[in-house]
């Protein structure tokens, strides 16, 4: 190319237009607007994903099955306001836009298909056991008459009593299951903010899917416990975030402990995420170990003392026994074989089949607990999801625990490596 040519690109170069985003263009807007507009694209990109997950759920199913696929009003609310928030957040480039639509359509869409409830009988059992207490008897010698079949035992450790005691205090029966709907509530904050705080274009996503799942949005009010059980999960993860983004100090390690021992006494099915937490500590953090285990301890006696005192004999036997239904029901491997005609082992078979899988699982995914929080919880979910799929009974319900932890997971171990790196 001849040195004239090359003058002739370069004056061309010079005068070619340069792209600014649209923002920055549009002179009706505050200069403070425009000027966070110039690194809206970022966060359009970052956020988008799941938003379209979110307004594809909600359009795609009802999780009502009245309702099919024609909007009831608060549906179609969520939809009509969805171009709103895409516009705010290609306006602005705020991640914290999406974050706040996604937990806001969850609320939404839950109170949609919260009333008149489901079929459950986990909240009628947790409303007769509070009134049993406050009547002065023991909630784990009683006989209950609201449980299928009549005369079950308390199967719930105490956290599950006072985890939804504020609400039946304020509205019985109703207040008590208005407690999963602000669990849920609580669950989408928490995954928000892990979003925001260490990954959103992955985390946002598992918001948005929790968010808008039909199942969960389902399960949050059909009486069962699994949805707050599972926001007990995420809650004990988030305070094991904060300490170990604190070294895991004293204070911290013991917080870290009543979290998790919260956690445990809230449902025995989180044990297993219980356990891969506790690894974490061990490999991770051991001289926080002590303080770490302290917490646990003391935080479940006493909420253990005042049925211990009641009957020590029927509380310990009300929660280590094993909620047994007799038949083989939900999402297993068992009605998997029955399906396709495999003749199916009895019910002892079943039980030794879950222990062993169960422990060989947890054995096999305890060496990624060295990896961070979020591969502790990966870990535990995996133990928990073996212990479900092997066990005779599973209903659809104990997948709300499993999923609130899984939706947390990308945020979690994008900050596991950011951690290490």
């Amino acid at each position: 190319m001849s040195p004239t040519e090359c003058h002739a690109v370069a004056d061309r170069d010079a005068l070619a237009p340069t792209y600014t985003p649209a923002v920055s263009r549009l002179r009706l807007l505050p200069k403070g607007l425009m000027a966070r507009g110039q690194t809206s694209e970022s966060g359009v990109s970052t956020a988008m994903p799941a938003m379209v997950v979110l307004v594809a759920l909600t359009l795609s199913a009802s999780g009502r099955a009245s309702e099919s696929l024609n909007p009831s009003v608060l549906r179609l609310a969520v939809v009509l306001v969805w171009p709103l928030a895409v516009y705010l957040l290609a306006l602005t480039g705020r991640t914290w836009i999406a974050a706040a639509y996604c937990v806001a359509a969850g609320a939404v869409l839950r109170w949609n298909n919260f009333w008149p409830g489901g079929s459950s009988d986990v909240i009628k059992a947790v409303d007769e056991a509070l009134r049993t207490l406050f009547s002065g008897g023991n909630p784990y010698d009683h006989y209950y008459v609201s449980t299928s079949p009549p005369g079950s035992n308390m199967p719930y450790p105490p956290g599950q009593l006072l985890l939804h005691l504020p609400g039946w205090l304020l509205g019985g029966y109703d207040g008590a299951r208005l407690t999963e709907l602000a669990a849920a509530i609580i669950g989408m904050a928490v995954l928000a903010w892990l979003a925001l705080r260490f990954a959103p274009a992955v985390g946002l996503v598992g918001l948005a899917l929790y968010a808008g799942l039909p199942n969960l949005i389902q399960l949050t009010g059909d009486g069962s416990n699994d949805t707050s059980a599972g926001v007990m999960v995420l809650v004990a993860v988030a305070v094991m975030v904060g300490a170990a983004r604190r070294s895991m100090t004293g204070r911290w390690a013991g917080a870290a402990g009543v979290a998790v021992a919260l956690m445990m006494a809230t449902k025995q099915s989180t044990l297993l995420f219980a356990i891969a937490l506790s690894l974490y500590v061990l490999f991770v953090h051991r001289t926080a170990l002590a303080h770490y285990l302290a917490g646990i301890f003391a935080t479940l006696l006493i909420v253990s003392v005042p049925f211990l005192l009641m009957g020590p004999a029927t509380y310990i036997h009300g929660v280590a026994a094993i909620e047994s239904h007799g038949n083989t029901y939900g999402w297993n491997v068992w009605i998997l074989m029955n399906q396709l005609g495999w003749p199916t082992p009895d019910s002892l078979v079943v039980t030794v089949v879950n222990l062993f899988v169960t422990i060989d699982v947890l054995v096999a995914v305890a060496v990624l607990c060295r990896g961070g929080v979020g591969a502790a919880v990966l870990a535990g979910a995996l133990a928990t999801l073996a212990a479900l799929l092997t066990a005779q009974w599973t209903s659809p319900s104990y997948f709300a625990l499993v999923l609130a932890p899984l939706a947390a997971i990308p945020a979690l171990m994008t900050w596991d490596d950011g951690a290490v790196a």
